[in-house]
């Protein structure tokens, strides 16, 4: 199964992998869209928070959704989430996920589907801040 991992030491803040994101997904759509956010810790700080679903073994957001709109797929691992199948207004999973993988994106949470396998994110990360590793689910 794959796993989207980061390494925060090497994140600039660049933001690429936010526009690939998007961009890989709906060519039209806005930033808010990006399923991956960085944020800067402190203004004075060159510390960066990269918030995306790391596709967790053990996933928390999935054991609270009421509906299953948050599913694994039983053959690659990998968390999807359904938005039509997702309650307005519910966002259970996003308050039960710490890393911050949910973003509003304007019309429902969006998160991270690692691009079928091959993430937009990962292949603009000229710093390699991000990239995708293997492990089991247990």
């Amino acid at each position: 199964m794959l796993r989207l991992t980061v390494n925060r030491s090497r994140c600039t803040g660049c933001r690429f992998c936010e526009s690939a994101c998007v961009f890989g997904h709906d060519p039209n759509a806005s930033l808010m869209k990006a399923r991956i956010r960085i944020g800067q810790e402190a203004i004075e700080a060159l510390a960066f928070d990269v918030e995306v679903c790391r596709q967790c073994s053990v996933c928390p957001p999935l054991a609270v959704c009421p509906t299953a709109a948050l599913r694994r797929d039983a053959d690659t691992g990998v968390l999807h989430l359904d938005p039509a199948q997702c309650p307005a207004g519910c966002r259970l999973c996003a308050e039960a996920c710490h890393l911050g993988a949910f973003h509003d994106g304007g019309d429902g949470l969006v998160m991270c589907d690692l691009c079928g396998g091959d993430p937009e994110c990962v292949k603009v990360c000229y710093t390699e801040a991000l990239f995708l590793t293997q492990y089991r689910l247990t």
